[in-house]
């Protein structure tokens, strides 16, 4: 191994061990997080293996000679749940488990090689293993994770992008951007790898590759040790209208406004219905309403449900239980309908202003998600209602 190889497998496992440690062991504790500490702990490790034998003698931990080998077999399956976690921060379940067959794979595959004695492993390391085909085979399921787990990721990542727009959730568009790039950058490093195995420079390669799997880990690593709820889309779970529905990330649009129709419909029904009385609940909506007109929290793009519950004083579940029996509406309906009513306003006494400047003081966080809120509450387009106030 060159002095270059060295130091960069040296940065490496020091990184990995070091943000292994923070992630799982840190007050931020998160199923995202833990997913990407013992991410990060495979990687140190995979760094950290070629050391045991760098030169080529035995030692204390030879018995351990080649266990690295394959660890990059889950760093497929490490980034679709990492990726799905952030985003939904749902709970991991056992079934999750299944994503890493392939790592399974590729050491039941060489698992004679495993058992060998320390002496036969150093020099099959070294001079390469009597069953070269198993070994291949191994790099090929290695690889091939790596594309389809991307290809899963980018599915993943564009299918939550889309239902974020289409729920109208009130979401950072940048977090998406994030995503993208890290996705991209995945892409780039499978690419490199590929590229080792048939080309003459394939030392080039796999550095170019190590190194870019360096900064890719540790750069979502350290954002996520330092915001871990840097990727959430927290609407895709609280914007349900009722706290025990079910996660709305996991159900399509056609049911969403079905389900909404069939609330309208049943809003006279349900307003007997909950832990709260009429009157209660009536007091509440009273107080929730005379807080949002006094303090315009609306106008904030990151009111949550949580928030305007903790800034009135009253649970979530009961404010929640609020608007969806008594007004009929889930939060991000409540909260739109005092951001459209603004922004109205707004255009009534300014016919000149920017749309654009206008949708992001009103509180929403992105062009697209402004225009679909606005459309389906005034049924016209933001510019089809600003020409028709000139008229």
């Amino acid at each position: 191994m060159s002095i270059l190889m060295q130091y960069l497998y040296v940065i490496g496992a020091f990184q990995g061990l070091l943000l292994a440690g923070l992630l799982i062991f840190g007050s931020q504790i998160s199923t995202s997080n833990r997913i990407l500490g013992i991410w990060c702990l495979f990687l140190g490790l995979s760094f950290l293996g070629p050391f045991i034998y760098l030169n080529g003698e035995l030692n204390v931990f030879s018995s351990l000679i080649g266990l690295h080998m394959f660890l990059p077999a889950s760093y497929g399956a490490f980034l679709y749940l990492y990726c799905r976690h952030a985003i939904i921060n749902c709970p991991f379940a056992l079934k999750d488990l299944w994503h890493f067959l392939p790592f399974l794979m590729c050491y039941v595959l060489n698992i004679e090689l495993y058992l060998s004695s320390p002496e036969v492993k150093l020099d099959a390391i070294m001079h390469g293993p009597e069953n070269v085909t198993l070994i291949l085979i191994g790099q090929v399921i290695l690889t091939l994770q790596a594309f389809v787990y991307l290809g899963l990721s980018i599915v993943m990542v564009r299918r939550y992008q889309v239902q974020a727009k289409q729920t109208l959730s009130n979401f950072n568009p940048d977090m998406f951007t994030w995503l993208w790039k890290i996705l991209i950058l995945d892409l780039v490093i499978w690419t490199l790898k590929s590229m080792s195995v048939v080309t003459e420079y394939q030392y080039i390669f796999i550095a170019m590759g190590d190194a870019l799997i360096i900064v890719l880990i540790c750069s979502i690593a350290l954002a996520q040790w330092r915001n871990p709820l840097l990727f959430k889309i927290a609407q895709l779970k609280m914007g349900a209208s009722n706290s025990n529905d079910a996660d709305p990330a996991e159900t399509t649009l056609t049911e969403k406004v079905a389900s909404n129709e069939t609330k309208k419909s049943t809003t006279i029904a349900t307003n007997n219905s909950g832990a709260l009385d009429l009157d209660i609940r009536s007091s509440l909506l009273k107080v929730v309403r005379q807080h949002m007109q006094e303090h315009e929290s609306y106008l904030d793009n990151q009111l949550t449900l949580t928030s305007l519950a903790e800034t009135v004083g009253i649970s979530t579940h009961h404010l929640s239980e609020v608007l969806n029996q008594h007004e009929g509406k889930n939060f991000y309906q409540f909260v739109n309908k005092y951001r459209i009513d603004f922004v109205c306003e707004q255009l009534k006494s300014d016919t000149e202003i920017k749309i654009l400047d206008l949708a992001m003081s009103a509180g929403f966080s992105s062009k697209s998600t402004f225009n679909a809120v606005f459309k389906q509450f005034v049924k016209l387009t933001p510019s089809q209602y600003r020409q028709q106030l000139v008229q």
